[in-house]
């Protein structure tokens, strides 16, 4: 496993263009949604909205997934001198178009699988936390819908406000509801975690790919577990210390950066994981039964 962690690092390092499809993606898609913010106020310009959303998320998912699949290929290769490493690293840009090509329609497919998930899942855990955790009386939940539409909780100072207006029943209550959202999440999280590389190497159908990824994942499930909790902790410890660096411009400009390089590390990290596991094993047994 330490191996795997170190091989990861290695592949980022060498392949670090990979965050600049994913941060101009981030940064386009931020802008259209708040372009959309202030234009869209009728139900076919929501739906026109969220086609193009869809759609984005096709292109990109299809171009860079493949591509961080071709860079850890090209990590199998010796290189004699840096400079064509260099070359052959920069035509990993060549590979988004056939990306595209061939997996638009199963990243669109798992927008739409991921979106239905979330439409099954929300009333379930909603309910399950009414259960354990409770719910709001009538009253503060009047007095919290009243400050949730103050224009003035948006900013930071209105949201120090806003915690500072909690009783210390709600700052519990919360508590424990974003403890159960975080679980949920976390566990969502690791179920999908082998889905993405089962599409790029396997299988472009989502839904097959879906149902051999999990086969996978408890087939091997003490070793994945091993890794998404490795992975979990690493995220968390940075999303942790990015809550305090917002407070600082320059400290923030620095996290994303680290946020950016872990995003990109995380997806190789499976990756590798899944072309150790999974292909060479394939490529290996395809190997004996020709001999």
């Amino acid at each position: 496993m330490r191996e795997l962690f170190k091989e990861a690092t290695r592949i980022t390092n060498y392949n670090i263009i990979l965050t600049i499809p994913l941060i101009l993606f981030v940064k386009i898609l931020d802008l259209y949604s708040l372009y959309s913010k202030y234009t869209v106020d009728s139900a076919p310009k929501f739906i026109l909205a969220s086609i193009t959303v869809l759609f984005m998320f096709g292109v990109f998912c299809a171009g860079w997934f493949y591509m961080v699949e071709e860079a850890v290929k090209l990590s199998k290769k010796v290189f004699v001198l840096d400079e064509d490493r260099a070359k052959a690293t920069l035509n990993l840009f060549k590979t988004i178009p056939e990306g595209i090509g061939k997996f638009f329609l199963s990243f669109v497919g798992v927008y739409l699988i991921f979106f239905l998930i979330q439409i099954i899942a929300t009333p379930i855990v909603y309910l399950m936390g009414v259960k354990i955790i409770g719910g709001l009386d009538a009253g503060s939940m009047q007095h919290l819908q009243e400050m949730a539409i103050d224009p003035a909780i948006a900013t930071n100072q209105g949201m120090a406000a806003f915690i500072d207006s909690l009783t210390p029943e709600q700052i519990v209550f919360f508590g424990k509801w974003s403890l159960l959202f975080m679980s949920v999440t976390s566990v969502i999280m690791y179920l999908l975690m082998l889905w993405i590389p089962e599409i790029i190497y396997m299988t472009p159908n989502p839904l097959v790919a879906l149902w051999r990824s999990l086969v996978k994942l408890f087939k091997d499930f003490f070793t994945t577990v091993r890794l998404f909790l490795a992975l979990w902790f690493m995220g968390f410890a940075l999303l942790f210390i990015n809550t305090f660096a917002a407070f600082n411009p320059f400290a923030y400009i620095i996290m994303s950066i680290i946020l950016f390089y872990f995003s990109v590390y995380f997806v190789i990290l499976i990756f590798l994981y899944y072309d150790r596991k999974y292909v060479d094993l394939e490529t290996l047994k395809d190997g004996q039964e020709k001999e």
